[in-house]
C-alpha cells in the first residue's frame, strides 16, 4: 500500500503560523490519543518545541486499557518529563489537574516577567495535536460549555481560538496537525482506526482489516466473546455479519455492514477499553526522545 498521504490547506496554513503563535505562549499541552499515544505524537511539531514547557495529555482513556494506560503515563513521564492522563466524562478531577499543571510550568516565565518589572498575567498555553485527539473536546469540557467545535471525524477545528479556562490561563485551540506524509503504512492505518486522518485517505475495509489483525494478538478471543463468535470459527467480517444477521440484496452476507459496525464499535467504546499501542513496543522515533528529531 502506498504512503498515506492526507495534508489539507487548513493544515499546511497551520503548521506556517506555528511559529508565531509559539511566540505568544508560555506552554505547549500537546494532546494525544490515550489508544495509540505513539502514533499521534507529531515529529515535525517537535522541532519548534525545543525552548517550551510541554505537559503531554493522554486524552480518552475511558477508551484505552486501564493497565495500559498507566504503562504509557510512566513512559511519557520518563521521557519527556510532563505527563497526566484525561477523559472528558469524569467530572472536576481532570480539570483540576490540567490547570496546576499549566500554571506550574508556565511560573518560570512569571517570574522572569516580575524579574524585568513586569506585571504577572495569565499564562498562555497553545494546544496542539493531530487531528481528532479532542482537543475541543478537552477545552470546552474544562469550561464546562461548549466554547469550541467538535466533531467525530479529522479537521473540524480550522481557526485558533482563545479560550479562558482560570482567571490565570488561557488556552489557544488550534487546528489538528498532521505530517504531510506519515512515517509508515502502519502508523497511517492505526491514525484511521480512530479517524485521525481524513476519510478518502484510506478505505473502510482496508481499517477495519487492519483492526482485526491488531486487535487479536493483543486481546486474545476478545472479538469472538464481545460479538457472540464461536471462538472455533476464525474472526472476520463475514463472521460478524452471519452473527449479526446482516444480509445484503438476494440474501447474501452484507459484510460492508460489518465492516462499518467494527469500526464504529471500537471507535465509540462498545468494544470495551482497547489499547492498539504499548510502550517500547514499535513506537515510532517521533516518540522516542525528543532530542533525537533530526534537523
Amino acid at each position: 500500500m502506498a504512503q498515506i498521504q492526507w495534508y489539507p490547506g487548513h493544515i499546511a496554513k497551520m503548521e506556517r503560523q506555528l511559529a508565531n503563535q509559539l511566540k505568544l505562549v508560555d506552554v505547549v499541552v500537546e494532546i494525544v490519543d490515550a489508544r495509540i499515544p505513539a502514533s499521534t505524537t507529531n515529529l515535525r511539531l517537535h522541532q519548534r518545541l525545543v525552548h517550551k514547557p510541554v505537559l503531554f495529555l493522554l486524552n480518552k482513556t475511558d477508551l484505552g486499557d486501564p493497565a495500559i494506560n498507566q504503562r504509557w503515563l510512566h513512559y511519557f513521564s520518563e521521557t519527556h518529563g510532563h505527563a497526566m492522563l484525561y477523559d472528558t466524562v469524569s467530572a472536576g478531577k481532570h480539570k483540576k489537574e490540567l490547570v496546576s499543571a499549566v500554571l506550574r510550568l508556565g511560573e518560570e516565565k512569571m517570574r522572569a516577567l516580575e524579574a524585568k518589572g513586569m506585571r504577572r498575567r495569565a499564562i498562555r498555553a497553545l494546544v496542539i495535536g493531530m487531528p481528532n485527539v479532542g482537543k475541543s473536546s478537552v477545552i470546552n469540557h474544562i469550561v464546562g460549555k461548549k466554547k469550541t467545535q467538535t466533531g467525530h471525524r479529522a479537521g473540524v477545528t480550522r481557526e485558533p481560538q482563545w479560550v479562558r479556562i482560570h482567571p490565570s490561563v488561557e488556552l489557544l485551540d488550534s487546528p489538528g496537525i498532521i505530517p504531510p506524509v506519515l512515517e509508515s503504512d502502519e502508523v497511517g492505518l492505526l491514525l484511521a482506526t480512530v479517524s485521525s486522518v481524513g476519510e478518502a485517505a484510506v478505505d473502510d475495509e482496508t481499517i477495519a482489516r487492519f483492526l482485526l489483525e491488531r486487535i487479536d494478538p493483543l486481546y486474545p478471543g476478545h472479538l469472538h466473546s464481545v460479538y457472540g463468535i464461536p471462538p472455533e470459527i476464525p474472526m472476520s467480517f463475514e463472521a460478524l455479519a452471519e452473527q449479526r444477521h446482516y444480509k445484503a440484496s438476494g440474501g447474501r452476507l452484507d459484510t460492508n455492514r460489518a465492516i462499518q459496525a467494527l469500526l464504529t464499535d471500537f471507535r465509540q467504546g462498545r468494544l470495551g477499553r482497547l489499547s492498539l499501542e504499548r510502550p517500547n513496543e514499535s513506537v515510532p522515533p517521533s516518540v522516542a526522545s525528543v532530542s533525537e528529531i533530526s534537523q
